[in-house]
């Protein structure tokens, strides 16, 4: 099943419990637009997503609606992450990227 779509990441930096969210719409050509751009492929169950405009690197799994894995900069920051395709039900609306902190992309504010 391809992740093609629009979905809602929420990721955390670090060993908190705060989630900034991000929305992301995956395009069949590999490419991700939304808050932030980049490229992303699937493998199987293999998800793995780098921006454009940061360090960060996602890797983690996808299965039909959700997908969850981990990310890092190779530079320091680490955290983990999850994805929800729009529309499932539950999940909560997107927010702003938390203010003062990390980016999506592992930028510094």
């Amino acid at each position: 099943m391809s992740a093609v779509g629009d979905w809602t990441l929420h990721y955390s930096w670090g060993n908190a419990n705060n989630f900034g969210q991000a929305p992301l719409s995956l395009k069949s050509n590999g490419t991700f637009t939304g808050s932030l751009a980049g490229k992303w492929r699937q493998q199987d169950g293999t998800l793995l997503l780098s921006f454009d405009t940061g360090p960060a690197k996602y890797g983690g799994t996808v299965d039909a609606s959700v997908a969850s894995g981990a990310m890092s900069t190779f530079g320091g920051l680490a955290g983990t992450w999850y994805m929800l395709k729009q529309g499932v039900v539950g999940a909560t609306a997107a927010t702003p990227e938390m203010a003062g902190s990390v980016d999506a992309a592992g930028n510094k504010a």
